[in-house]
């Protein structure tokens, strides 16, 4: 080094107790205060964009991570949700959630997933909120629920719910027609000539649960085609499975009803009922045409393929994160009621 070259001494970069460089840190090595660190940090628009560069270069070379959940405390946020489930490995249930992660991750937000399962109690938990969790808002698609829980309902954690229409209950919610959907269905099976039908999904005790309505679209697109409503040929079942729906498809067909058609509450029924059929060598749709709901995955790929009611996934969880961030903000709004499309997939095992 000759004795006319000069290089400026850089600042020693000082480590905070945890071995992590901080925001002097950064504020030292980038010649600002850390006032202005923060500022960049929390992308706020009164920095100059010289300076924003020098800041952000010197993050890149500390490798500085803000401490995300203190930033949180000070703002009272987390950009967190959670989404509340009754079950995650149904394909229903799957598909939804990577929806609403989707739809979440596009306006900044961390999506956790609480599985509440078949337990009632564990379900009505979700109203009690999340108040330790740090948890802006809840997606909530519950199986059974009370009006009077809402009413009751002290947390102030903004909530969407999904599939149910709570009249009174305060909470926007999200939905298909399950009514105009039930009566597409019956409608679309008594056009082939099926006068004879049944429904295997009906929840006795569940409200005015996702089942109980398209049971009562159901009895309403009867009464449209000039079919008669037959009690005996409606099967409860405990939850939507295939185990369930082979069960209830068994018991119909062991009741000696004369059934030419069924509707199912979901397609992981729709699925259970058609393996049942086929062991009591049925064949489907020519003795027996079958429906369902969800259009999931194995709809399509089954044979006979599953006519199914297909509800529009990405719209449903577009809306529910959209009504939810307008309650997280603040926005004063009633508790408005979305329907989404829903188109009905005319498949083999109908026609």
């Amino acid at each position: 080094m000759t004795s006319d070259e000069i290089h400026p001494v850089r600042p020693a970069v000082r480590r905070t107790r945890s071995g992590e460089p901080g925001v002097k840190e950064v504020a030292s090595l980038a010649g600002v205060s850390w006032k202005t660190v923060s500022n960049v940090v929390n992308n706020r628009p009164n920095v100059r964009a010289s300076t924003r560069d020098k800041v952000l270069a010197a993050i890149a070379e500390l490798d500085y991570r803000p401490n995300l959940a203190g930033r949180q405390l000070r703002q009272g946020t987390s950009n967190t949700l959670v989404l509340a489930v009754p079950e995650i490995s149904s394909p229903y249930f799957g598909r939804l959630a990577e929806e609403v992660i989707s739809a979440a991750k596009r306006r900044g937000y961390t999506v956790l997933t609480e599985v509440f399962g078949l337990d009632p109690e564990a379900e009505k938990s979700v109203l009690a909120g999340y108040r330790d969790r740090m948890v802006d808002g809840v997606i909530y698609s519950p199986l059974t629920m009370d009006l009077s829980l809402f009413q009751t309902r002290t947390d102030t954690t903004p909530m969407v719910l999904l599939g149910e229409r709570l009249s009174g209950a305060g909470v926007p919610h999200v939905s298909i027609d399950n009514d105009a959907s039930a009566r597409n269905l019956v409608s679309h099976l008594a056009a082939r000539g099926r006068r004879r039908l049944g429904f295997i999904g009906a929840r006795p005790g569940s409200g005015e649960g996702t089942a109980m309505l398209r049971l009562d679209g159901f009895r309403r697109g009867l009464e449209e085609c000039g079919i008669p409503y037959e009690p005996d040929l409606v099967v409860d079942v405990q939850h939507y499975s295939r185990e369930e729906g082979e069960l209830a498809a068994l018991r119909l067909l062991n009741s000696g009803a004369d059934c030419d058609g069924v509707v199912c509450a979901s397609d992981v029924l729709a699925v259970g009922a058609l393996r049942a059929f086929r062991r009591r060598g049925l064949r489907v749709p020519e003795q027996m045409a079958v429906a369902g709901w969800d259009d999931i995955p194995e709809a399509a790929f089954m044979s006979p393929s599953l006519t199914s009611i297909a509800p529009d996934m990405p719209a449903l969880a577009d809306e529910a994160c959209r009504l939810l961030l307008a309650r997280i903000a603040g926005t004063d709004l009633p508790a408005e009621e979305v329907v989404i499309p829903h188109e009905l997939k005319g498949r083999e095992s109908t026609y």
